[in-house]
Parts: structure tokens; sequence; C-alpha cells
């Protein structure tokens, strides 16, 4: 080591030994921040995982819980064109009540009216196609009988409403319209609401039973 002195030599020396130093703890910073990368990219896993598993408990809770209701429909005579409806709420035990349970008819589950505007467009939608309607304006129930507005029911209570004949839109002969409907069921969703619960919606197709 000619022409270097010691103390130049360890100068050198502990210069090397820092960038040494440095390199080592650059590379435990970046392992350490790999790791926290790591267990934060870990922690989000676990989180979305449960947040998961809480919807499908949520879910499964909502569905145990579904009203069950038993629905009939019976003329007030052969030749009736009237007929009442009864929705029993019988379960689960477990929901006890419901703050609302609304009622509306729905339609036969056909396109109507298609390429037709303005009035008749809106004769079309105010038309139940369907074999009865609600007797409008009792029980609250929609000018065009569609509707039974909610109202709340306890476990083992009922509600009865009034049904009659359909109206036909005003291009559609009676008779036919009598005949067409003729033996179909009565379709119906069925709209239950309860604090701290999702909604629910059911779906009905009662068949219309004459007077025993």
């Amino acid at each position: 080591m000619a022409g270097v002195s010691w103390a130049d030599a360890l100068s050198a020396v502990s210069a090397v030994g820092g960038v040494v130093t440095a390199v080592i703890a650059l590379m435990i910073s970046r392992t350490a921040n790999e790791a926290a990368h790591q267990s934060n990219r870990a922690a989000e896993r676990a989180n979305a995982t449960a947040d998961s598993v809480a919807e499908v408990e949520r879910e499964r809770w909502h569905y145990e819980m579904t009203p069950q209701f038993d629905v009939t429909i019976t003329r007030f005579g052969p030749a009736s064109g009237r007929a009442s409806l009864l929705l029993t709420f019988e379960g689960p035990p477990a929901l006890g009540r419901l703050d609302s349970v609304e009622i509306e008819i729905r339609d036969d589950g056909y396109v109507h009216g298609v390429g037709l505007a303005g009035m008749e467009e809106q004769r079309i939608v105010e038309t139940i196609w369907g074999p009865y309607r609600f007797c409008p304006g009792i029980n609250n129930t929609t000018s065009d009988g569609r509707l039974s507005p909610g109202v709340p029911l306890e476990l083992g209570e009922w509600i009865k409403r009034a049904l009659e004949y359909s109206l036909p839109p005003s291009w559609t002969d009676r008779t036919y319209w009598r005949d067409r409907y003729d033996g179909e069921p009565v379709r119906l969703w069925v709209r239950c609401r309860r604090e701290g619960y999702q909604p629910w919606t059911l779906a009905y197709n009662v068949t219309v039973a004459d007077p025993h």
C-alpha cells in the first residue's frame, strides 16, 4: 500500500463499510415495507372474507324469516261476479309481526298494447289483465282496484279483501273478456316490511274456488 497511509486506508474501509451498512439498511427497509404491504393485503382479504360471510349470514337469516301466508280466494256464489280474498299470516313464529303487508294484483304476464300511444297506452296501463280486481275504495284500495295498501299484521291474524270482476278496456267485448280469464288464477304480489329487515316481495297465483 505504497503511498497510502494507514489513516487513509482505515478511512476508505470505513467508507466502504458505511456504504454496505446503508445498502443493508435499505434492503431491510424494503423487506419491512413489503412485509407490511403483504400484511395489509392479508388484512384486507380477511376483512373482505368477514364481510362476505356476514352478508351470506344476513341473506340466510332474511330467507329464514320470509313471511309465510295462506292465501285463498272464494267466490260469493257460482254465478257471482264477486269474491273474497283471505290472507292469513302463518309464520315463521320468530318473526311475530309485520309492520306492513301490501297486496297488489298482477297482470297475466303477457305484453299488451304494443305500439299504442297516448290515451290508449294509458288505458292499457290502467287495465288489470286478469280475472279480478279489488273493489275500488273499500279498505282504502286504489281507484283502479289494483292495490290494497299496506297494513300491520300480527302472527295468526288475517287480511280480508273484497274482489270483483276486472273491467275490459273499451275496445274489448265483455263476454270475450270473461271467457278469456275464466278459470285463470289471480296473480298477486305480497310486499312485507318489518323494522330491522330488508323488505320481502312474494308472488302468488291463487285459484278462485267456489263456496263449499
